[in-house]
């Protein structure tokens, strides 16, 4: 008998590429927050059935990139300063976490693999490609993250960095000094590939320190002036 494939590994590659697909407009800000999320246009856009277009939308709203209003409608997720804050003192504990055991679990192929990242960014930094610079940023976080060896913790942390990319991109966080962006990777990178934990825990978790102290401030004025606009007057 020939073997034939199961049509419902199909369908599930058809779910993650049309989520993919999804994905990446709403992180680059082709569909910007509270953009409604019509099925029947996606699955025309796509070409794959509404069905698959709402189990692609479950797994954004999953990730915090789609909110499900009323059950029946779909739409980008907000944006908000606030919204960053929490990321990034989430992503700090992650990858602090996550340095450490990398720290831990270095290998040889898995300290030339950080070596080369590193060496991305760099390249991307005396460009001065911006777009190349966040890529090879978060590229260099998840390669840390990879060598915890800590599934579970790879999972979530792919998750937050998608959402923290779509916050930076719509309330308009830019990156650093790229001077000081590549010497704070850099530490980070040698205490991750000499083994310190102590130090690479501490760097990970400190590495965004300036922007969480910035969100910080920015989300109490965003709240100020929400309670000033709710406030009888």
């Amino acid at each position: 008998m020939v073997a034939l494939e199961s049509l419902k590994t199909q369908d599930r590659l058809l779910d993650r590429q049309a989520a993919s697909s999804i994905r990446r407009q709403i992180v680059s800000g082709t569909m910007p927050p509270g953009h409604r999320l019509l099925e029947t246009e996606l699955a025309r856009n796509l070409e794959v059935s509404r069905g698959t277009i709402r189990s692609a939308l479950m797994q954004l709203t999953s990730e915090g990139l789609v909110c499900q209003v009323a059950f029946t409608k779909w739409e980008v997720a907000p944006a908000s300063v606030h919204e960053a804050w929490e990321l990034y003192t989430l992503r700090a504990v992650l990858e602090g976490l996550g340095a450490r055991l990398a720290a831990e679990r270095a290998t040889p192929a898995s300290r030339t693999q950080l070596a080369k990242a590193f060496s991305e960014l760099e390249k991307a930094a005396k460009a001065g490609n911006r777009e190349a610079i966040v890529d090879a940023d978060f590229n260099l976080h998840r390669t840390v993250i990879g060598m915890s060896g800590h599934g579970r913790l790879i999972q979530q942390h792919e998750r937050l960095i998608q959402q923290v990319r779509f916050q930076m991109t719509h309330i308009g966080l830019t990156a650093r000094d790229y001077h000081h962006l590549l010497e704070d990777h850099r530490a980070l990178k040698d205490a991750v590939a000499s083994g310190d934990a102590d130090k690479a825990e501490q760097l990970a978790r400190t590495h965004n320190s300036a922007e969480v102290e910035r969100l910080l401030a920015e989300s109490v004025k965003e709240k100020s002036a929400a309670a000033g606009r709710d406030s009888p007057g």
